[in-house]
């Protein structure tokens, strides 16, 4: 994982996000054939447990668009223990989606990380070449697909990039800094796959859906 010094590789995806479009649409830069969203693993002190799980064990109904702040009320009206991460997936849950998603690509060896510049325990270095995605000022990386787990953060504390695509564009991920999941476009063959992936909880949505809590 390398810092760039210039900002080409990002172009696309400065001129094909839109801030004031909250659809998935306005996340991804480019048309694609389909789409997921990967919910962030929900941490419950040593455990985790899955999206559908709390769903169910609070008499919730699951759905591809549920939100986590209305899920996680049980019978009672009280919040559960444990939420999931905000604006970065974990490292286990990127590494099993990096192993899927370099299949689909030509490019494996090559691929773009995108790091918001606000994060507190991130600091990006003075060489970064700067890009807006979404309106957000990203740094801008280039390395593996498998520097999908590399973490800014010292440790404990992991948080990866809000954006990688490879060289050939072939798919798009995005961790929205706001959000408690992560977007995930490609081709209908790569998300079907991930649709299946052990380890990985997504759910199939929509490119006018949106994510924004309402």
């Amino acid at each position: 994982m390398r810092p760039l010094s210039q900002s080409s590789a990002a172009d696309w995806v400065a001129a094909g996000t839109n801030h004031w479009n909250l659809t998935i649409q306005g996340f991804v830069p480019a048309e694609y054939d389909a789409y997921t969203r990967v919910l962030h693993e929900v941490e419950q002190g040593d455990e985790s447990a899955t999206w559908a799980s709390v769903a169910a064990a609070n008499g919730h109904r699951f759905d591809p668009l549920a939100q986590w702040t209305r899920m996680n009320v049980d019978r009672d009206g009280e919040d559960r223990r444990g939420r999931p991460r905000l604006g970065s997936l974990t490292p286990s849950v990127a590494r099993s989606l990096s192993k899927v998603l370099a299949a689909f690509t030509t490019t494996p060896e090559t691929c773009f990380f995108g790091l918001w510049e606000g994060f507190g325990g991130s600091e990006l270095p003075p060489n970064a070449q700067l890009f807006e995605s979404n309106r957000r000022v990203m740094g801008l990386f280039e390395g593996q697909i498998q520097d999908a787990t590399h973490s800014f953060s010292s440790w404990p504390w992991s948080q990866l990039a809000n954006l990688w695509w490879p060289a050939d564009r072939a798919w798009f991920v995005v961790s929205e800094i706001d959000y408690d999941s992560t977007i995930v476009a490609g081709s209908r063959e790569c998300i079907d796959t991930l649709l299946r992936t052990s380890g990985v909880e997504a759910v199939e949505i929509g490119p006018g859906d949106t994510l924004a809590i309402s």
